[in-house]
């Protein structure tokens, strides 16, 4: 089948993805959405059979979804929408999360679901589990999703959902004087990779990255209290973290 990549980036799970399509014989083109415009050449151009989009930050538009079918991979269970879907799910302690595959239609998210796939969360970063839960998760996806569009007669199925707005630096806030160690560990690492935690060291403005948690040192909340390499240990209310990436 000829498949258009449509993708805000060429990343791992995009390529992944190219990867394990083309060993199955698909003929795939790459296409980072960067304007409407560019996205309806390559359409034309390429004439692909169907439209995947593995990572996107904007919606695709009606120029194209309404003339081909697209699919989106979304991280998250059947009936989640939203652009930060991984982060809501690590903040609200969710035990089980998922990818699904949705046609892409006017509203982000809502369309008719083809495949969904779920795995147990770990207590790890976000990048941790977008390169392994989410990846292994949005390729049985994705190959049940065009098992499916290829037979000729599944019908997708529409769920009801919810949508959560774009998690922003006020959710993710840190309040290092009443906050645990817990309750810091899982916004720095719902925030990992991208876009960071936004916080303040030495006076200065900055975003916080791999947080790891302390085992015995302790201090006053909020201060800084050791070093090692390249990291830092700050205290929390009841312990304190390693910050690794400023």
């Amino acid at each position: 089948m000829r498949i258009l990549f449509l993708t805000h980036a060429f990343n791992s799970l995009a390529q992944r993805l190219f990867h394990e399509l083309s060993e199955r014989g698909h003929e795939i083109s790459v296409e980072l959405d960067i304007a409407d415009s560019v996205t309806e050449e390559a359409v034309a151009l390429f004439r692909p059979a169907l439209v995947l989009a593995p990572f996107l930050k904007r919606a695709i538009p009606a120029s194209i979804w309404t003339t081909v079918p697209c699919f989106v991979v979304h991280p998250g269970i059947a009936g989640d929408r939203g652009p930060s879907a991984l982060d809501w799910a690590m903040a609200r302690g969710e035990s089980r999360w998922g990818v699904t595959v949705l046609q892409a239609e006017a509203d982000m998210d809502a369309g008719p679901v083809w495949a969904s796939v779920e795995f147990p969360m770990r207590s790890v970063s976000k990048g941790a589990l977008y390169r392994r839960e989410v990846s292994d998760a949005a390729l049985q996806a994705v190959l049940l999703a065009l098992e499916r569009f290829c037979s000729g007669n599944y019908v997708p199925q529409r769920v009801p959902g919810k949508a959560y707005p774009l998690m922003s630096q006020q959710v993710r806030k840190i309040d290092w004087q009443t906050q645990s160690t817990a309750e810091i560990l899982t916004r720095i690492r719902a925030a990992d990779g991208f876009p960071g935690v936004a916080d303040e060291l030495f006076g200065q403005p900055c975003h916080l990255f791999d947080a790891w948690p302390e085992s015995r040192l302790s201090g006053p909340a909020g201060s800084l209290i050791a070093r090692r390499e390249s990291a830092i240990c700050r205290a929390t209310r009841d312990g304190a973290l390693w910050i690794g990436h400023v």
